[in-house]
């Protein structure tokens, strides 16, 4: 599947356009073994959609591809090459192209990969930082809200329902008490949905 993925990088105060020249193929094992070598010659089948993809771009004609290579358990192989290139007529080109569903999947695939090209992650590591992210407000909204339900306001003696301190102390109080378990409850569901979306990545990109 040969795509040109367009990609904005912000990182305040620029922002980085990219796009990302890439190729994707998966042969069956009979295909592999209709011709001699069969993964040097599915790579170079790789590495030529990624040039065709990208015609006109001269960096993407004269940059190695970077190639990545997934057996199946069927004896399978899927390669993906991707070219990461900054110029501006391809950004702008990319853009322009409108997804189909299946080019959809692929493009953010294409898009993490060149988050983490930029950003140095390790492979997969914006899903482990999103997941992280995800997980830690659901934490930290839990907490708030456990602490919420178990807030108790006591008036001190010494103090007059009227004073300020009580008053505040007392609405401080119904607005735990009426924010308590949405909070705890977004918070669960804050770590429920980020642990199934990144199961379900992982299991998307290991199936695709």
């Amino acid at each position: 599947m040969p795509l040109n993925v367009p990609v904005t990088i912000t990182l305040p105060p620029l922002d980085r356009s990219y796009t990302v020249h890439t190729d994707r193929q998966r042969w069956s094992a009979d295909q592999l073994a209709t011709v001699p070598d069969g993964r040097d010659f599915m790579e170079r089948a790789v590495r030529r959609g990624v040039r065709e993809a990208a015609l006109s771009c001269a960096y993407a004609q004269f940059t190695p591809a970077v190639i990545v290579t997934d057996p199946h358990p069927d004896g399978s192989v899927t390669m993906t090459g991707r070219v990461l290139c900054d110029n501006k007529d391809c950004h702008t080109a990319a853009q322009r192209h409108h997804l189909d569903a299946a080019e959809a999947i692929e493009a953010k695939a294409a898009a993490e990969w060149a988050f983490e090209k930029d950003l140095g992650l390790a492979p997969g590591g914006l899903r482990e930082r999103s997941l992280f992210a995800r997980m830690s407000i659901g934490i930290i909204l839990t907490a708030v809200g456990t602490a919420m339900s178990t807030y108790d306001y006591q008036r001190p003696d010494n103090l007059s329902g009227n004073s300020l301190s009580a008053v505040f102390g007392q609405q401080a109080d119904k607005m735990c008490n009426l924010l308590a378990y949405p909070t705890l409850a977004a918070g669960a569901l804050t770590v429920l949905f980020a642990l199934i979306s990144h199961i379900a990545t992982d299991r998307t990109s290991k199936e695709g």
